[in-house]
């Protein structure tokens, strides 16, 4: 992947270092699909897949924004990877492919958790920064995620959530997306490098309670951020 000419988003990080509340916009292409069902135990790589309801393919250009704030509540440390959430706090994430919002329709939950590694172990040193929205309604769960990898282990000094961000010191940017249908467990999945991105200071405040995810949720989210970072280290090594 090209390095993203991002230092002078970093740069414009430096100067808002107290802010609250961060808003970054992206774009990212879709390089890579795949779907797959455990009833029959068929499924491989995929050009393009209408499991969701509406077609996502090998090409198409996602366009997006997340929000994190910098007081999340800490959740958890495992293997060097500290994770944070709030149902109040200003941490979201959103994404769609042309006119078509990849969200759920009526979710009865959903929750974004953001994740900072430094020198995770299990990555060869390196430092991670993620965050993530996971949802589900009656019908279907789905995880969005986007990943920033850094292999050499300078991004970060510390496993805190960060006032700023130096994206020129992570080498690689990815956008996750997956869905799984509750009725068959099929489920998609689609991946791909940042294109662009950009950080817009937001003033602080809340945001209304969103409703609180089920432990399944939880796992789910989880699983997946780990996977995250198992897939970024595997291409970084390409």
């Amino acid at each position: 992947m090209k390095k993203l000419p991002l230092l002078l988003a970093g740069l414009a990080m430096a100067g808002s270092a107290n802010a609250a509340v961060l808003q970054f916009d992206f774009t990212a292409k879709i390089q890579e699909m795949m779907q797959f069902s455990p009833l029959t135990f068929t499924g491989g790589a995929v050009s393009s897949s209408n499991l969701s309801g509406s077609t996502v393919a090998v090409g198409d250009v996602i366009t997006g924004h997340f929000t994190y704030d910098t007081a999340t509540a800490q959740i958890s440390n495992v293997g060097g990877v500290t994770m944070f959430a709030s149902a109040q706090a200003q941490n979201a994430l959103a994404a769609a492919i042309g006119n078509n919002t990849l969200a759920l329709d009526s979710a009865l939950s959903s929750t974004t958790t953001v994740q900072v590694g430094n020198n995770v172990a299990a990555f060869g040193g390196a430092d991670t920064f993620g965050i993530a929205q996971v949802s589900a309604n009656a019908q279907s769960s789905q995880l969005m995620a986007l990943s920033l990898f850094d292999a050499s282990g300078h991004a970060f000094d510390a496993n805190a959530i960060p006032a700023t961000l130096d994206f020129s010191a992570f080498n690689n940017s990815t956008f996750y997306y997956t869905y799984s249908s509750v009725s068959t467990h099929a489920m998609m999945g689609a991946n791909g490098n940042l294109t662009s991105l950009t950080v817009t200071q937001l003033p602080s405040g809340n945001n209304p309670t969103a409703p609180v995810p089920e432990p399944e949720t939880y796992a789910m989210l989880l699983a997946g951020l780990g996977l995250l970072g198992w897939t970024a280290r595997r291409r970084q090594a390409r």
